[in-house]
């Protein structure tokens, strides 16, 4: 029974304590725990629980059915699905249960969110009455390009495209689906992308997707283009250079430098990158081979012929 509880209580069944009686979190000083992986409030409030209703809750699956008065947090939980009341107790409804339940309207909503933000961009598109007004928008300043380059990267749903080009360097990527071809004086690829190299590229360029592209003009200005004719010669223009770049790989110009037992700085100059990118493709380079050394990586890589 937790009404009245004083103080933390051994469950022999899960291992557990609970620090508090179950009232609203906001009035306890301290909140049920089942180990470090119970100290996560908060982690829950996506699925449109309260942080009292998460507490709760977590306290409920933690120490088992516990005898209270019924309020407005527990009336909460019982509309929600995620706690039913047996007699006078409160029992806790599986988490892969009535939680699953909860992220699944999440998805839901998301997906209804999505397809209006579709619905809202064709209406932005075509209020004007010139849809082809807003096809092409010039973005200056240094914060609104960089805002821009989070916004098209983040945006793409299937795949971004990039190509890659000094001097404003590689933004970092936070999805899988992601083909770069680099301007060699930047090379400096990610492991969560697939990437390929050029001596030199014409443009910098984003794509998300076939909706959005996006061309640094400066490091004060962009274009942002929607789908259009320019739009398709941007896509065209990234597949050709695609298609006659250099996979991104361990080559025997490395290995070679390994083997000659050249610095990290003398290596960069040698493939002409920058001394973070050649660490990053020694680095590589030996996890691969599961070398411990980089003499012993250039010889097994010279050994398999890489």
């Amino acid at each position: 029974m937790w009404a009245g509880a004083s103080g933390p209580s051994a469950n022999t069944s899960t291992g557990c304590g609970t620090a508090s009686t179950l009232t609203p979190a906001s009035k306890r000083a301290t909140r049920p725990y089942c180990g470090a992986g119970w100290d996560t409030v908060g982690d829950l409030t996506a699925l449109g629980l309260s942080p009292d209703e998460e507490a709760t809750y977590s306290a409920l699956v933690a120490s088992g059915p516990a005898d209270n008065e019924q309020n407005a947090v527990l009336t909460g939980l019982i509309a929600k699905g995620l706690v039913s009341r047996v007699g006078e107790r409160y029992v806790a409804v599986a988490p892969d249960i009535a939680l699953e339940v909860l992220l699944l309207e999440q998805e839901r909503l998301l997906r209804d969110a999505r397809a209006h933000i579709d619905d809202l961009s064709a209406a932005y598109r075509n209020h004007t009455g010139t849809p082809t007004a807003t096809l092409v928008e010039l973005v200056t300043g240094g914060g609104a390009v960089r805002q821009r380059i989070d916004q098209v990267q983040a945006a793409a749903r299937t795949e971004l495209r990039r190509l890659v080009k000094a001097p404003y360097g590689d933004p970092p990527v936070q999805r899988a689906e992601c083909r770069t071809v680099y301007e060699h004086g930047v090379l400096d690829a990610h492991g969560n992308e697939t990437a390929r190299v050029l001596p030199a590229l014409p443009i910098h360029l984003y794509l998300a997707d076939d909706r959005l592209a996006l061309v640094l003009l400066s490091e004060e200005s962009a274009v942002l283009v929607q789908p259009c004719g320019l739009f398709d010669a941007y896509v065209e223009l990234f597949e050709a250079l695609w298609e006659g770049a250099l996979p991104v790989k361990a080559d025997g110009t490395l290995v070679k430098l390994l083997l000659a037992g050249l610095t990290d700085q003398a290596i960069a100059r040698q493939l002409g990158v920058s001394e973070r990118t050649a660490q990053r493709k020694i680095a590589a380079l030996m996890q691969e081979l599961g070398a411990r050394t980089r003499f012993q990586a250039g010889a097994q890589a010279a050994i398999k012929g890489q």
